[in-house]
């Protein structure tokens, strides 16, 4: 009797072990037990929203971390598929031979020809409108032109051009705007000194900053003030003056030809600046300094490679530059 208990707890054991041996099977590959309570189902946690993004450093924050500071985005001067620029260039078309209408009615000169090898460099499509002198400026700011090509004096302290205001930048000068003497071609050389040019008539237009130039410079001279230029130019060649004393690109037109063959140009240039200024320049709006700097590029490549020289010849026995 005892055998046969002892035989039946046995086989209890065996299938005790048997269903614990499965249960840790399951539990193993992770399938849930059969006298497990069913699990609760959690709600699925929300997607991660993006993160809410960081003020930008200011200028003391990037130096107190010691961070370069970072490069505004640029954007290109032009598109890739805006095509050629256009600008609107603003002259006078009346003060030759820099601006002014040819025997066919075009407009050419000087200035003309130098914004128009400008252009080609900017790759720029430039067309040029006519405005009085004194409406250049206004006619610029009022939007109606781009820049104003039109033998512009560049402002300096003592000496300031028509176009001097607080809303018009310059280019560097594209052209320079020395004194000078003119001698007749059978006159003795002189020196331009205070002592050699004592008693010497010196003719000069009225009221021009040459006329200043001579009384402050050469005190002991005769200056002979006259109304226009045109008519100091003929009292030098009409023997009635020694020296003319006027603008050096003026007087290297007049020499070139005609009554002014007579004459040639004598001495050094002076170019101070607080009498002569820093010479012609391309007047633009303030905030156009991008497209002015664009200019100053491009004529310093006129200036390099020659084509600023070939320009000048046609035009002047020298370089003006």
């Amino acid at each position: 009797m005892v055998g046969a208990f002892m035989r039946f707890l046995l086989y209890l054991n065996t299938i005790a072990i048997i269903l614990l041996a499965g249960a840790l099977v399951r539990l193993y590959e992770g399938a849930p037990l059969p006298w497990a309570e069913p699990p609760v189902a959690l709600a699925a946690d929300p997607a991660p929203s993006a993160p809410a993004p960081s003020p930008p450093l200011t200028a003391e924050q990037y130096a107190a971390l010691q961070l370069p500071l970072p490069h505004p985005a640029r954007a290109p001067a032009v598109a890739p598929d805006a095509g050629p620029v256009k600008l609107r260039l603003l002259t006078e078309g009346d003060y030759p031979p820099f601006n002014y209408r040819g025997a066919g009615g075009g407009l050419t000169g000087f200035d003309v020809e130098i914004a128009n090898a400008l252009c080609a460099r900017l790759r720029a499509e430039c067309s040029f409108e006519l405005r009085p002198w004194n409406d250049l400026v206004l006619a610029l700011k009022r939007g109606e032109g781009d820049a104003v090509v039109a033998s512009m004096l560049i402002p300096v302290p003592g000496r300031e051009a028509p176009a001097t205001d607080d809303g018009v930048v310059f280019t560097e000068r594209y052209y320079s705007t020395p004194g000078h003497f003119a001698a007749r071609r059978t006159g003795a050389p002189v020196a331009a000194t205070p002592a050699a040019l004592a008693g010497k008539r010196i003719a000069v237009q009225a009221g021009s900053v040459h006329h200043a130039y001579v009384r402050h410079r050469f005190p002991e001279a005769r200056p002979l003030a006259l109304p226009t230029l045109t008519e100091a130019q003929a009292a030098l060649a009409g023997g009635d003056a020694d020296l003319l004393f006027a603008d050096r690109n003026a007087l290297l037109r007049w020499t070139a030809a005609g009554e002014g063959a007579c004459c040639r140009l004598a001495g050094s240039g002076y170019g101070d600046p607080a009498w002569f200024g820093e010479g012609a320049g391309i007047a633009l709006r303030a905030g156009d300094e991008a497209l002015r700097d664009r200019f100053n590029a491009a004529l310093e490549e006129l200036v390099a490679d020659g084509t600023y020289a070939r320009i000048s010849a046609r035009y002047f026995a020298n370089n003006i530059y």
